[in-house]
């Protein structure tokens, strides 16, 4: 689109093309033979919508992330930061003068110190320990939520909703759907992030919540008041457990509509979440246990849940962030490889079979979103390093750069956001724009 083109336009486009691109598995899909579809839209992360990257984009490159910052916008309960709000609407008003398409960040990943004094902000495990990584409770406090539900309509107050095509929403310190994963207590895998007064007890819970089925009860406790715990029962504590964010998530996209806002909401979801067998086989053993990557703990339950959030969010796309991630480096190095979307991946994700062990995290929740008839949006992981889940197995981002974009066309998802923007145009990662249009085919 030209620049100063009508901004409401390509915002209904990019409706459209999320409603119309459907999941993975709703097409045959072959490296050998590639089914004629629609491409993704293309765009970027962490825009800074700065008018020499916009005149220097990829032509078809029309989708920006910006990302907001909560403790940016209300350093003070209650008060704007005016100076913040006009800048980041400045930001958003560029990219959509140039014809861009903006994704907004909601910055619920970070709170103002404030919200930490709140009641209930206190995330704490079984063991009473508070995460490392400064997380406050959004899922289940009150105050907290009430807080972040303040903070998201005075962001779009600040922003405006014209110029927006979706609002990303989540629940942990990475603005992912999650509890805080393993790392988060500096003891792996044993932490539960449920036992405040709030999910336990119902104290100062926060609306839509339910406390615990079993107060008290912690995962591997064989008995709960004198009798013994069946897996019925760990399987209902999970799935209050999973479900809670969910719930809180519904909860922040009410805040998003009675602002006026009425576009997408994105839910960035991590990792591959529980495979319907680890979870069967968890329970069993009334969660004494713990799958690879952290999912239990964290109550990724993308297939339990993913339906859940279609129900409950209307406009909710699922936004895979981890495509071309080291699971899937390894899974397209197996005979056969296993990377690659293909028909009948919903249906076969709840087969219980153990070639479902080789898919990587993208196919697995790409699967997971079509059960669920969720649009899915995707981008890669960036840098290879701590912060990006990198490991010895991860592709370099020029190589990212290739294989992601074409997973996003193989799996149908409706866009695809390059991770970062400063990667294209500083030269930090050694990729350039240039690498981004050979990949795209521009």
């Amino acid at each position: 689109m030209r620049a100063g083109a009508g901004r409401r336009a390509p915002a209904r486009a990019f409706v459209v093309v999320l409603a119309l691109v459907s999941s993975c598995g709703a097409a045959p899909v072959s490296p050998d033979a590639p089914v004629p579809r629609a491409d993704p839209a293309w765009g970027v992360v962490d825009s800074t919508c700065a008018p020499d990257r916009l005149a220097a984009r990829v032509p078809g490159v029309d989708v920006a992330v910006v990302e907001a910052h909560w403790d940016r916008l209300e350093p003070t309960p209650g008060v704007t930061d005016a100076g913040y709000a006009a800048a980041l609407r400045e930001t958003v008003g560029r990219c959509a003068a140039a014809g861009v398409r903006v994704v907004l960040g909601s910055g619920l990943q970070y709170p103002p110190d404030w919200v930490r004094a709140l009641p209930g902000a206190l995330v704490l495990d079984q063991a009473g320990r508070s995460p490392t990584t400064g997380a406050v409770d959004t899922v289940f406090s009150a105050a907290v939520a009430a807080a972040a539900d303040d903070h998201l309509r005075r962001l779009v107050g600040a922003v405006g909703v014209e110029d927006l095509v979706g609002v990303r929403v989540g629940t942990s310190t990475a603005g992912e759907l999650g509890h805080p994963g393993p790392e988060a207590s500096g003891a792996a895998f044993d932490s539960w992030w449920a036992f405040g007064d709030a999910p336990q007890h119902g104290i100062g819970l926060a609306p839509g919540q339910v406390p615990a089925p079993l107060p008290d009860w912690i995962p591997g406790q064989r008995t709960w008041q004198g009798r013994a715990v069946t897996p019925d029962d760990a399987r209902a504590w999970f799935a209050w457990y999973s479900g809670a964010l969910v719930r809180a998530v519904a909860g922040r996209a009410a805040a998003l509509r009675s602002a006026g806002y009425g576009g997408p909401v994105h839910v960035p979801a991590a990792g591959r979440g529980v495979l319907p067998r680890d979870l069967d086989a968890a329970v069993a053993v009334v969660l004494d246990t713990a799958v690879r990557d952290g999912a239990l703990r964290r109550g990724l339950d993308y297939v339990g849940d993913l339906g859940t959030l279609a129900a409950t969010v209307p406009g909710a796309v699922v936004d895979v962030t981890g495509l071309d991630d080291a699971t899937a480096v390894r899974a397209r190095r197996l005979d056969p490889p296993q990377d690659r979307c293909t028909p009948g991946d919903a249906e076969a994700l709840v087969s219980g079979d153990a070639a479902l062990d080789d898919w990587p995290n993208q196919r697995v929740t790409v699967a997971a979103a079509a059960r669920a008839g969720l649009p899915t949006a995707g981008e890669n992981p960036g840098p290879p390093g701590p912060t990006t889940g990198g490991d010895p197995d991860s592709d370099s981002e020029a190589d990212q750069v290739r294989y992601a974009v074409d997973y996003a066309r193989g799996c149908g998802l409706s866009a695809f956001l390059l991770a970062f923007e400063d990667d294209l145009y500083t030269g930090r990662s050694g990729i350039t724009p240039e690498d981004y249009r050979a990949a795209i085919g521009r």
